[in-house]
């Protein structure tokens, strides 16, 4: 504790005033806040003290918000929760349990779908390795209200069991919560008119405090960094916003990310536990390599493995270079017939509306001041139909809807691509390809002539809807791929 007041001082000396003393919730840290008063407990909470340097002022404690995000995750991997009666009643929930098995259920059942539901969803976010554990990224995909929505949209079909509501629920109330501490963005922080974030932090209070875990019965430590951090939020708030001369707070500053990633740097000059003197010398090369790139007339080749995904970043093939490529790459369009009459479950057809109301947004920027077209390629909630069910679920009033002609387009599109995909791989020239048989077997009079606004929808779906493929054949290649003792074995094996 002495070398954290040492800091305080030092920092108080040159002008910074520290408000906030951010860790992790290690034994160490948990120490410190038992040695300073600081405690937090079910029946209370005390998440401050005086300030060392000015008696008017509070000192806050709090723990990472990442480091708790994973630890939610990481319990819920072992555990399940159990909420308490209150909470199902007014959120008029099905049951009381929380569990990633419903989660599980879900990543079964879009496995083998190329339009998933919950597009960053993998079995790998519900199995973890080692390192898998420490990223914050693959925790956030699981306790996200794309997870939830996609939860709530298969209950709705009966595709999972009306339990898997109660999952939803908690999940959506960590992301708010979440999205609230890890502001990074002005708009999304707490501003005096953020009632709706600010009752997502006291909602998360109440919850947290009143849930059990499964196993042992006691009250857990992340329960205690959950209560600790978001008590210390709502009162930072009241002292620099409300009460004080700050326009916004803007939460993502109370993380201790920068640190993290020096670390992560330094840890990567492959030494996990550096000395003193191992660790300048790495943090002058991270400090040096920021200035520098390789240059592209040297020698120096990198030796990786390329995937399905890479011939996306080359650069688009011209109209003249198009015109001159191998008979071979156009045959396979040729000898393929396209079923426009091809059939779209439920799921794939709201995903695709999903998705054009995506493309749909994007063209709105592009032809912001053009009202002929905004009125034919943009719809509204009012008139949408069954398939916006997931695009309603998943809106938080931003996302657009696209008119009833554009999805009748977007389905086309789908159609032509389901044709083709067996032979993407074998093809150059992918996306001119796709994008000239859509004109072919599709038309539609009294377009505005301005812009070509729904071939520039569809082609950007087109885009995407390849990404989406090239990223699947990758995942689906890595799955079935032989273990190798080298990089350079794995690049000389032949890709069949």
């Amino acid at each position: 504790m002495q070398v954290t007041q040492d800091v305080v001082r030092a920092a108080h000396t040159v002008g910074l005033c520290i408000r906030v003393c951010v860790s992790d919730m290690g034994p160490a840290n948990q120490n410190m806040w038992r040695v300073v008063g600081v405690h937090s407990r079910q029946e209370s909470v005390v998440n401050y003290i005086s300030h060392p340097c000015n008696s008017s002022q509070r000192l806050y404690f709090m723990a990472d918000p990442p480091h708790l995000l994973k630890n939610v995750r990481n319990c819920l991997l072992t555990q399940s929760i159990t909420l308490p009666p209150a909470v199902v009643t007014r959120a008029q929930l099905p049951s009381d349990s929380v569990t990633l098995d419903h989660v599980r259920s879900l990543v079964d059942l879009q496995d083998n779908r190329q339009l998933k539901l919950a597009p960053q969803l993998t079995s790998a976010h519900l199995s973890p390795g080692q390192y898998q554990k420490m990223r914050v990224g693959m925790a956030a995909a699981v306790l996200s209200h794309t997870t939830a929505t996609a939860l709530q949209f298969c209950a709705s079909l009966n595709l999972l069991s009306n339990d898997v509501t109660t999952t939803a629920w908690f999940l959506d109330l960590v992301n708010r919560w979440f999205d609230v501490m890890n502001a990074r963005l002005i708009k999304a922080s707490l501003f005096r008119t953020s009632t709706q974030k600010l009752a997502s932090l006291r909602e998360m209070l109440d919850v947290i405090r009143a849930v059990k875990f499964s196993g042992k019965a006691c009250w857990k430590p992340i329960q205690s960094g959950i209560q600790l951090s978001t008590q210390t939020v709502l009162d930072l708030y009241c002292d620099l916003v409300s009460n004080g001369s700050y326009n916004f707070l803007m939460t993502g500053r109370l993380t201790q990310d920068c640190v993290e990633n020096l670390f992560s740097c330094v840890r990567g000059r492959g030494d996990a536990h550096p000395s003193p003197v191992h660790f300048r010398h790495n943090l002058r090369l991270i400090s040096l390599s920021q200035y520098m790139r390789i240059s592209s007339s040297s020698n120096y080749q990198q030796d990786d493995s390329e995937y399905f995904l890479d011939f996306l970043k080359k650069k688009p093939v011209s109209a003249s270079d198009a015109d001159r490529q191998d008979d071979d790459d156009i045959e396979f369009v040729e000898h393929t017939v396209v079923s426009q009459e091809c059939e779209l479950d439920t799921c794939d057809s709201s995903v695709c509306y999903l998705l054009a109301g995506w493309s749909v947004h994007k063209q709105t920027q592009k032809v912001a001041g053009c009202q002929e077209c905004l009125s034919v390629i943009c719809g509204s909630v009012s008139d949408a139909p069954l398939e916006a069910e997931l695009t309603k679920m998943k809106s938080y009033g931003g996302l657009q809807y696209p008119s009833a002609l554009v999805f009748d387009a977007v389905r086309s599109a789908e159609s032509v691509f389901l044709s083709h995909q067996q032979s993407l791989v074998s093809c150059g020239n992918v996306e001119s390809v796709l994008n000239s048989k859509f004109a072919e077997h599709y038309s539609v009079s009294g377009l505005p002539v301005c812009h070509n606004s729904l071939y520039d929808i569809v082609a950007r779906y087109f885009r995407l809807r390849i990404h989406v493929h090239a990223k699947w054949l990758t995942s689906q290649f890595k799955s079935a791929a032989v273990q190798h003792g080298s990089r350079s074995a794995f690049c000389r094996t032949k890709v069949k």
